[in-house]
């Protein structure tokens, strides 16, 4: 039965929020919140810092 087979909520490695501040302060220069952030994601780091450099590109100072 469905009612008693549910998968339990999944883990929150790092809000949007959260990479989206990481990401402004990547593209201005400023590693420091990326690297903690990817530092607490454990085996999910990579994710976490495709995430960051994903976002960072819309703050990029633009040419």
């Amino acid at each position: 039965m469905g009612l008693f087979s549910r998968k339990p909520a999944p883990t929150v490695i790092a809000t949007g929020a959260e990479i989206d501040v990481a990401a402004k302060a990547l593209a201005a220069g400023n590693d420091t919140l990326a690297n903690q952030l990817c530092d607490r994601a454990g085996s999910d780091r990579q994710r976490v810092a495709m995430a960051i450099l994903g976002r960072s590109l819309d703050y990029a100072p633009q040419d």
